[in-house]
């Protein structure tokens, strides 16, 4: 048995092995049964076993726990279990799947920001330009590992035909590419200002081609593509108001954007249903509820930021000096086209026992013009504990759905459970001592109370 190569642990992540010969070897060592992308069982096993370095025994183990769970699953009663025509041509374009689809793509849209209220589009708007090099994108929509499968790209909705197919008959639609997302080019910004010029609206998509956020798409620059901010910057000299919408797969730095557009809607990749969802969002036919998942930073220089951080000896001093601690959106951060107000934290109790519960409460009153959905977020603090505790945690939230006027009461019950953690033995545990609790719109803009854990 060989034992000159380095620990298993030192192995390069899978399936980008510099070597796939001394990969396969402690893979299979490890105990990997399969290996479904580096080809080093493949292309090495039996040179493995012929060399004597692999006993052909490891093999036939991994190889009856592979075929224990074929059997398992009735491959070889059926072989074609799961292949069925006629069973594809019921589900391919099965329209409830369409439709929650749509659902799906319009409540993961985040309403960054919408001043002087841009959105949703009013019917007085009569002419639309649709400027960007997404706006007719079809297969982006679908983001990276869509490219593993066949094109179906007639099936995808782009944003041109979702906004088309939305808009009364008598509003006009325009289009300029204006440049290409990764493009170092600016021959089409006067093509796409004069398109600008001719409209009551702007809408602009941009951001990432479909594949540049996925496995191995690491970017060291975060900003958007090419010269978009720029193809932005030149739409926003016609004085028109507009509306830009982001799509990519990872959080991006649009600063510029983001001080001087009225109006910003993170739309990710959002599948099949893409241009159907937006045009909902867009026309107020769905009003946006998504909240980011991550924390966006203002530049790169923030990375690694996010809202569970634990807190330094000197925080009054930590920071850039060049530069905003605050991230440029935080975590759980998304807008309405209405408006909550949250009023105080009411606790049934300042404390209580491990046994025991306390309720927090809370009022949302929906203060805006439109019905819309609220997700309230509970974070807790542990102020003393044996080993450092992030400044805010998640550990609850809950969703409202309010007409314009109407309040409601929001409750959280917190156990002991909520107030959880491993300790330095790894022990799950909650220690007595002061919490803070949170509850808010997001992350950063929330009320504060306390208890106290006996």
């Amino acid at each position: 048995m060989v034992s000159d190569w380095n620990s298993i642990g030192e192995l390069v992540p899978h399936g980008f092995a510099k070597n796939n010969y001394e990969a396969a070897f402690k893979a299979i060592k490890a105990g990997s049964d399969m290996d479904m992308e580096s080809r080093a069982y493949k292309d090495n096993l039996a040179r493995l076993v012929n060399e004597g370095k692999v006993e052909m025994a490891l093999i036939d183990d991994a190889v009856r726990r592979i075929l224990k769970k074929k059997f398992e699953l009735g491959l070889f009663d059926d072989p074609f279990k799961f292949s069925n025509n006629e069973r594809e041509k019921r589900q391919m374009d099965n329209p409830e799947h369409l439709t929650a689809a749509r659902e799906m793509a319009a409540k993961s849209i985040v309403l960054l920001k919408n001043e002087n209220d841009v959105l949703p589009i009013s019917d007085k708007v009569k002419t639309i330009a649709f400027i960007g090099p997404l706006v007719k994108a079809v297969r982006d929509n679908l983001g990276f590992w869509s490219r593993q499968w066949p094109d179906d790209s007639t099936r995808i909705v782009t944003h041109w035909n979702g906004v088309k197919n939305r808009m009364p008959n008598s509003t006009k639609l325009l289009y300029a590419r204006g440049c290409s997302v990764n493009d170092t080019s600016k021959a089409g910004f006067d093509e796409a200002i004069k398109i600008a010029q001719q409209a009551d609206l702007v809408l602009l998509s941009v951001g990432e081609e479909g594949g540049m956020s996925g496995e191995a798409r690491s970017r060291s620059n975060i900003h958007l593509p090419g010269v978009q901010e720029d193809l932005i910057k030149a739409i926003h000299t016609t004085g028109k108001p507009v509306v830009v919408m982001i799509n990519a797969g990872r959080p991006l730095i649009f600063n510029w954007t983001s001080e001087n557009v009225p109006a910003i809607l993170y739309t990710w990749w959002l599948g099949t249903e893409a241009g159907n969802a937006i045009a909902d969002v867009l026309f107020g036919d769905h009003n946006p509820s998504g909240k980011l998942p991550m924390t966006f930073p203002q530049e790169e220089g923030q990375i690694p930021v996010y809202y569970n951080k634990l807190n330094t000896g000197r925080p009054e001093l930590t920071g850039y000096i060049d530069l905003p601690q605050s991230p440029a959106y935080p975590f759980g951060y998304g807008l309405s086209y209405t408006n909550f107000e949250y009023g105080d934290i009411k606790l049934s109790s300042d404390s209580f026992q491990r046994d025991d519960e306390i309720k927090a409460e809370i009022r949302v009153t929906n203060t805006g013009q439109y019905t819309g959905t609220e997700t309230i977020q509970l974070y807790i603090r542990d102020l003393v504990a044996s080993v450092t505790r992030p400044v805010k945690e998640l550990k609850d939230f809950k969703q409202v759905f309010l007409k314009p006027g109407e309040s409601r009461t929001v409750n959280f019950m917190i156990t002991e459970e909520d107030l959880k953690y491993y300790n330095e033995d790894l022990k799950f545990i909650a220690e007595p001592g002061e919490f803070k609790l949170f509850i808010g719109t997001n992350s950063q803009d929330v009320k504060e109370t306390s208890f106290t854990l006996e």
